[in-house]
């Protein structure tokens, strides 16, 4: 049935033992299970943990190793009214990095300029920093940037500034610049336990460390007590580091290791009178229930954001870090869910909390006839017009609307990135057709392991978009410049398994600079170097990229009966939300079913509608969006198998089934 039927199918083999409790001791995701347990979520204590994850799991700002060291610095700073320069990215990551830090240091009163790279392009500027350095900025604080800018943190602490940076991109080989404090999970024995945050979380992170530093426990000894039947546990933590953990069979062998700790929370009140002054005065009782050692860390966690300082940090910052994560499609997993999800929820009961994010989020949910705020709305509608400013080397607008309390100039500056967004799709689409001629003059795209393109004269803007447009067509890396006779701009895109900054490591000696992460990057050169570096990267990629079916198979979950399409199963499956990067929104699968009212719609007719029902079921309409071709296929075959999403419609304020075609083959025998 054409090319598209020739796409693998590979369905997971559920662990049927492990699905089955999970399903007996959470019936409202029954029906998942498998689903769940196909992704490593696989005990009913992870799947709690999975759908409840609340701002509690979020990793401490103090287990990276330098963040008490900017804490001080910065502390220092605002206390001295010292001048403080936040330089950021032009990316949505990059802009609402920006956002964080500059309201939040704002807030504590201090005295913040702030930067997002113009025309200079990406990455820090020394022209930038000396413009900078007549303005008397003492602190820089890098976001979402720095971590390859060697020259340029050498030359701002020559300036005399101390530097903080704050990065999440793969530092350079040959090692990191010598800032006063790196905070970037990435660097080796950075202390952090998940290395796949965005910038924007970066941010927040080192700001949450900043706002609990004003808070009573800073820096004290705190001590978390748990009994169970006869032994007592204790948690030693600072800043909320666990230091140690010791078991006691008596109160007193706690009063006796522990001296002059300035507060102890307990799991009863028993505990509290037992203690009461001899340890010391400040003895919290907790509210949650305590079942064993991992609880009574989470419930610690929840007592400190009960702080209306830290609860107000993240009401006001955790939906533009929800932003910066969908746009820099991190996998949606561990603390990034946490982010996107309460984030989403940020957004939806109070969109306004950002006048200009409002205003853009208004007009999106109207244009879209829809009220839910989901991440795939954001990443498609909402990060691509943050991000096209950024694109046409205005990236400061985004980054004003973000900060903005006036809606008036929210509105011109929405107008302005309206106008910019419309040149970004004009340009986007002269340029593909540029880059796919040259395509074919300057590649093989039979034997090329790896898509090289040079242009010339071309406006810049958008050869990232393309350059993913064309690893998604030919599941093969792609790196695309724009050269002005002079110098030559370039992206590039990756595929699975292909690391692209390793590959420009390889040719960092005739580059200017480069950055990135291991799936997209970005590069300058010398003119005279583009053969040069053609042909080594064809070499890098003949030795190293290993054939791949990128795309070609859909991984599907399990199997369906038509009479598991439920209402229900779709609201059950939408408990995984947010669906991104690392929470894939699940396939599934029918087979042997027979297509009836087959037919063609949308304005150019590009799309396909049919049901399909077996043996006498219910009907059940499915929808291959933009695969009107395969009207006639589908109308040949007595029996079909299909892979799809579920999804819902409405009609007559009923909801009804429907499904979200992702493959078709004729049916199996």
């Amino acid at each position: 049935m054409s090319n598209e039927s020739e796409r693998k199918w590979h369905i997971m083999k559920e662990d049927v033992s492990k699905v089955a409790k999970i399903a007996l001791s959470l019936p409202k995701v029954a029906k998942i299970a498998g689903v769940l347990v196909n992704r490593g979520i696989d005990t009913v204590e992870k799947v709690k943990e999975f759908l409840n994850c609340g701002i509690e799991n979020l990793h401490n700002p103090f287990l990276f190793y330098d963040t008490q060291k900017a804490v001080e610095k910065i502390r220092k700073s605002l206390k001295l009214k010292e001048k403080i320069l936040v330089y950021g990215d032009k990316d949505v990551d990059g802009v609402t990095s920006v956002n964080v830090i500059v309201n939040t240091l704002r807030i504590l009163g201090g005295d913040i300029l702030w930067y997002v790279p113009a025309e200079e392009g990406y990455g820090i500027s020394k022209d930038v920093l000396s413009r900078f350095a007549l303005e008397k900025v003492k602190l820089l604080i890098t976001v979402d940037s720095g971590i390859s800018a060697i020259e340029e943190v050498d030359y701002a602490i020559q300036l005399g500034m101390y530097v903080i940076l704050t990065d999440h991109h793969e530092p350079p080989y040959e090692g990191i610049p010598k800032a006063d404090a790196v905070i970037n999970p990435k660097i080796f024995d950075s202390g952090y336990p998940f290395r796949d945050i965005a910038g924007c979380t970066v941010a927040l992170k080192l700001m949450y460390a900043l706002i609990f530093s004003y808070h009573e426990e800073y820096d004290k000894d705190i001590l978390l007590c748990y009994c169970q039947e006869s032994l007592i546990t204790c948690i030693h933590m600072k800043n909320g580091i666990k230091l140690n953990e010791k078991k006691f069979d008596s109160v007193s062998g706690i009063k006796h290791n522990f001296k002059n700790v300035f507060k102890v929370y307990v799991s009863s009140k028993n505990l509290k009178s037992s203690l009461l002054q001899d340890i010391c005065n400040r003895i919290v009782v907790f509210n949650d229930i305590i079942e064993d050692v991992y609880s009574i860390e989470k419930a610690y966690k929840k007592e400190i954001l009960k702080d209306k300082n830290i609860k107000s940090f993240f009401e006001n910052n955790l939906d533009l870090c929800c932003l910066g994560t969908i746009a820099d499609s991190v996998p949606l997993v561990q603390e990034n869910r946490a982010i996107v999800k309460n984030g989403l929820e940020i957004i939806e009961n109070n969109p306004h909390s950002h006048t200009g994010l409002g205003l853009l989020i208004d007009n999106i949910l109207i244009s879209k006839g829809t009220s839910n705020i989901t991440a795939k709305l954001v990443s498609w509608n909402v990060t691509p017009v943050l991000n096209s400013s950024g694109r046409m080397s205005k990236g400061i607008l985004s980054a004003k609307l973000l900060m903005t309390k006036d809606l008036k100039k929210a509105k011109k500056l929405y107008e302005d990135i309206l106008k910019l967004n419309k040149h970004r799709k004009y340009l986007q689409s002269e340029n593909i057709e540029q880059f796919k001629h040259l395509l074919k003059e300057q590649c093989n795209l039979e034997s090329d392991k790896v898509l090289i393109v040079k242009a010339s004269n071309l406006e810049h803007g958008v050869t990232g978009i393309i350059a993913s447009q064309m690893v998604k067509t030919y599941s093969k890396p792609a790196f695309l410049f724009i050269t002005d006779g002079k110098e030559a701009t370039g992206a590039a895109r990756s595929i699975e398994g292909f690391d692209v900054v390793a590959a420009l490591e390889s040719v960092k000696d005739i580059l200017i600079k480069y950055g990135g992460h291991n799936q997209a990057a970005g590069f300058t050169l010398n003119d005279s170097k583009i053969g040069e570096f053609i042909r080594r990267i064809s070499d890098y990629a003949n030795k190293n990229l290993e054939k791949t079916s990128y795309d070609k198979t859909i991984l599907i979950e399990n199997e369906l009966k038509i009479s598991d399409i439920t209402v229900d199963f779709y609201e059950q499956v939408q408990t995984m939300e947010p669906f991104g990067m690392g929470n894939a929104k699940p396939i599934f699968y029918i087979k042997n079913v027979t297509p009836t009212e087959v037919t063609v719609f949308g304005n150019k007719g590009e799309h396909l509608k049919f049901k399909v029902s077996h043996k006498g079921s219910k009907n059940v309409q499915a929808v291959f969006w933009n695969k009107s071709k395969f009207a006639k296929a589908v109308k040949s075959e007595a029996l079909l198998d299909v892979a799809f999403y579920v999804d819902i419609i409405e009609r007559n304020r009923n909801k009804l089934v429907q499904l979200q075609v992702v493959d078709i083959r004729p049916a199996l025998a």
